[in-house]
C-alpha cells in the first residue's frame, strides 16, 4: 500500500510539471506573438507594452505579465520536481511523506481556490486531478500505518 501511495504522489507531481511546462509554452515573449496566454486584441498587447505599473516606471505591464506567467510556470515545475524527488525512492518517501503529503494537499487546495476564482477549466481540472492523487496518496499512507 505504501508503494501505491508513493506512485500516486509521483502521478500528482507529474501533473504539476506538465501544467507548468504547458503554461510556459503558452506564454508569449513579445507583443507580436499571439499565444494562448496573450490578450486576444493586438491593441491590448501594444497598450500593455506602453503602460507602466504604479509601483515602478522601470517595467511595462507587458513585461510584468510575461514575468508573472513565467514565474508561475517555474513555481509549478519546481513544486512538481521536489515532489518527484520525495517520491523517487521508498526511503525518501518514508522519511518525508508524513509532513509532505498534507502539504501537497494544502498546496492543491490553494491552487483550486485560485482556479475557481481566476482560471479556466483546463488548469483547474489538472490541479483537481493532482489533488485527488495527493489526497489518495495521503489516505493510503495513513491506512498503511
Amino acid at each position: 500500500m505504501r508503494d501505491l501511495s508513493r506512485y500516486l504522489l509521483i502521478a500528482g507531481a507529474v501533473v504539476f510539471i506538465v501544467l507548468g511546462l504547458a503554461h510556459a509554452a503558452l506564454t508569449p515573449q513579445t507583443t507580436g506573438e499571439a499565444k494562448g496566454l496573450s490578450p486576444r486584441d493586438p491593441a491590448t498587447r501594444e497598450a500593455m507594452a506602453r503602460d507602466t505599473l504604479l509601483l515602478t516606471h522601470r517595467t511595462s505591464l507587458w513585461l510584468a505579465w510575461v514575468g508573472f506567467n513565467l514565474s508561475h510556470s517555474l513555481g509549478l515545475v519546481i513544486f512538481g520536481v521536489v515532489t518527484v524527488l520525495i517520491g523517487r525512492s521508498s526511503a525518501s518517501f518514508e522519511g518525508q511523506a508524513r509532513l509532505f503529503l498534507p502539504l501537497a494537499v494544502l498546496v492543491c487546495l490553494s491552487y483550486v481556490a485560485l482556479g475557481l476564482l481566476y482560471w479556466f477549466r483546463t488548469p483547474l481540472a489538472g490541479i483537481l486531478l493532482a489533488g485527488l492523487c495527493f489526497l489518495a496518496s495521503w489516505v493510503f499512507f495513513v491506512r498503511a500505518g
